[in-house]
């Protein structure tokens, strides 16, 4: 037998082997399930997550005006503390030096409905990255049924079809994408391949169909808990990112906060 022969033989095993791997796509059930055992095994019911919120573009400057944040150029950058409180509250408040608490512009979703307050509601990204945070993140998880539901009811009501599952590639991690091909412009949610961590939903948040990327899971910050950085993208402008500095597990938070 020739060379070549032999090359052609073990490419075509090469791919008979491979392909049962590539093919197979599993239902949103399998992989919703180890997605709420990744959230159980954080064991965290609540988290306070301090940080720093960069915003570009009209929000940046609209947010501006409103509130007599100063700008860098076209960017707003502010310290900004980020709340969650399973099952499904979220808050994030801007926290400049000298603002008290009971002045800072926030947004918080309880029962999946969002509300800004103090001229948050002018940087639509601002409200979109909480809003994401809290599908993908504002389950504690427990492994059973009961957390999979809750994921599965969240992920609905964004418009994301539980039926369709594809392969994508976000940051050089292989993920599941639940609700269609990584190029259909539909609801998505993405859980990486590997880690079984949330990592992209794609969906009508803050008023308009935007992206946000939960980016850097396991980082020395926030570790498996929260990824590293958050950003919100509206087709090819990013509106806005979250960096993680901080993570103080199981605060006690009162509902009233949300």
């Amino acid at each position: 037998m020739t060379r070549s022969w032999w090359t052609i033989a073990a490419i075509a095993a090469a791919i008979a082997i491979a392909s049962p791997a590539v093919a197979y796509l599993p239902p949103a059930t399998a992989i919703l399930k180890r997605l709420a055992q990744r959230r159980a095994d954080a064991g965290l019911s609540s988290m306070e997550v301090r940080g720093a919120l960069s915003l570009t573009g009209e929000g940046a400057q609209r947010l501006a005006a409103a509130t007599g944040l100063p700008l860098s150029g076209a960017d707003l950058a502010v310290p900004a503390i980020l709340l969650l409180k399973t099952p499904g509250r979220c808050r994030i408040e801007l926290a400049p030096d000298g603002m008290t608490a009971g002045n800072r512009p926030a947004a918080s979703v309880r029962t999946g409905r969002a509300v800004a307050y103090r001229g948050l509601g002018e940087a639509p990204g601002a409200q979109a990255l909480v809003e994401g945070v809290c599908v993908l993140l504002g389950d504690k998880g427990s492994g059973g049924i009961e957390s999979e539901r809750a994921i599965a009811r969240r992920l609905s009501s964004h418009g994301i079809a539980l039926a369709d599952i594809a392969l994508g590639r976000l940051a050089g991690r292989v993920a599941w994408v639940v609700g269609g091909r990584p190029q259909d412009p539909r609801p998505q949610a993405w859980v990486d391949k590997q880690s079984f961590q949330p990592i992209r939903l794609v969906a009508p948040l803050g008023g308009a169909t935007r992206d946000v990327r939960l980016l850097d899971f396991g980082s020395p910050v926030a570790g498996d808990a929260f990824p590293h950085v958050v950003e919100v993208w509206r087709g090819s402008e990013l509106e806005a990112r979250f960096t993680a500095e901080q993570l103080r597990p199981n605060p006690k938070i009162p509902d009233a906060v949300f």
